[in-house]
């Protein structure tokens, strides 16, 4: 399954830039989805969100910071020695979009010893018209990103009847994501992957190859889960098993492909005649099934397991070999009660095993019920 990846930047050449590195850092199977930062709202469903240092705060107030991994770009060396070879004291523009934008470039040159210019700064989407137009106008050198002061771009395109003839534009290269950021991203890439690994490994564990409904295993540990819960608020809970008739002579006659494929079918219709998120079906195992209806009574119960039975005649597997009808049926057997111990879950799966036993002895093809005793209810007798 890929892992989902929301790039997030000031502008288009922006969003390249941090694209370029995502991709070439991490490889893999990745699906990425790009958005400017005016709009990245509908980006909701990404396992991660990358986007620059200036902009980590506010994204992880959208996304939480566990989703959100800011790389850092720096400008080449070539850059930092051009700067430094411009006379102390000498004004220099810094020209961006954001205010955070020119304080990462400021924190760049401060960290490279290159503050002997004179610096004053530029946010253009942040600040009046006026007010830029009129800096730019008095500016001798300026700087900025090859996004923003690049040839045709904004700088020009937004302000560039208000450049002087003798106006030295200093335009740093595409610039280079830190070894250090690209370590993090990298890291919670491979978080997520481990994840996804363990998510997935939970779920094979749980769940039956072949059906694709959950196993034996997931159906006692969710029974005990139950069962306790019903037994702790004193609500109904009803078990139940499910058998397929005559389903070794329908696999003899037409082979075990056919018979794999008459499982899936009939895991499927008994899950989809569950209506309640609570309920639960489970292969038990070989042409068995069992069932968990929480909260619901024998009139109750005996309505889903008739349209349980129903679904299954419903789809009309043909089975020539079988003395109950021209077609595959189950039968079904169940128990429910108010539990009065926490510890009789098993003595109810085995009760509801009996029932499935008298439906085959009644001529299969049907439901059948039986009451539940309680063996903590049988041995407070005993003792009484």
């Amino acid at each position: 399954m890929p892992i989902k990846i929301a790039v997030i930047g000031a502008n288009p050449a922006n969003v390249e830039e941090i694209r370029n590195v995502v991709v070439e850092s991490l490889g893999g199977i990745i699906e990425l989805e790009t958005a400017t930062i005016d709009r990245y709202r509908h980006l909701t469903d990404a396992d991660l969100y990358v986007c620059l240092v200036n902009r980590q705060e506010q994204m992880e107030e959208a996304f939480g910071a566990e989703k959100v991994v800011a790389l850092e770009f720096v400008p080449p060396v070539e850059y930092f020695l051009a700067l430094s070879r411009i006379p102390a004291g000498t004004p220099m523009l810094i020209f961006n979009n954001s205010l955070a934008g020119t304080r990462v470039l400021l924190a760049h040159l401060q960290k490279y010893g290159l503050m002997h210019l004179s610096y004053d700064i530029v946010a253009y989407d942040e600040m009046e018209y006026a007010a830029v137009a009129k800096k730019i106008a008095a500016a001798r050198y300026i700087t900025g990103g090859s996004s923003y002061v690049g040839p045709g771009k904004d700088l020009y395109e937004f302000f560039g009847s208000y450049l002087s003839p003798d106006a030295q534009v200093l335009v740093s290269p595409p610039r280079n994501a830190t070894s250090d950021s690209i370590s993090r991203l990298c890291q919670a890439f491979s978080r997520l992957q481990q994840n996804i690994i363990t998510e997935e490994l939970t779920r094979l564990a749980t769940i039956d190859y072949l059906t694709q409904i959950p196993n034996r295993r997931t159906f006692d540990e969710t029974l005990s889960v139950e069962w306790k819960r019903a037994h702790r608020d004193g609500t109904l809970i009803v078990v139940g098993m499910l058998d397929l008739d005559f389903f070794k002579p329908y696999n003899d006659h037409y082979g075990h492909m056919a018979g794999d494929r008459c499982l899936q079918a009939i895991a499927k219709a008994l899950k989809d005649a569950l209506n309640r998120p609570g309920d639960f079906c489970a292969r038990y195992g070989g042409e068995e099934f069992a069932m968990i209806l929480p909260n619901t009574n024998v009139e109750g119960a005996n309505r889903v397991l008739g349209r349980m039975r129903q679904s299954v005649i419903d789809l009309a597997i043909g089975h020539g070999f079988s003395p109950t009808a021209a077609m595959i049926t189950i039968s079904a057997g169940f128990t429910g009660t108010v539990p009065i111990s926490d510890k009789d879950a098993m003595v109810a799966l085995q009760t509801a095993d009996n029932a499935l036993y008298q439906a085959k002895l009644q001529g299969r093809n049907r439901v059948v019920f039986q009451p539940f005793f309680s063996h903590a209810y049988v041995k407070t007798e005993t003792e009484g």
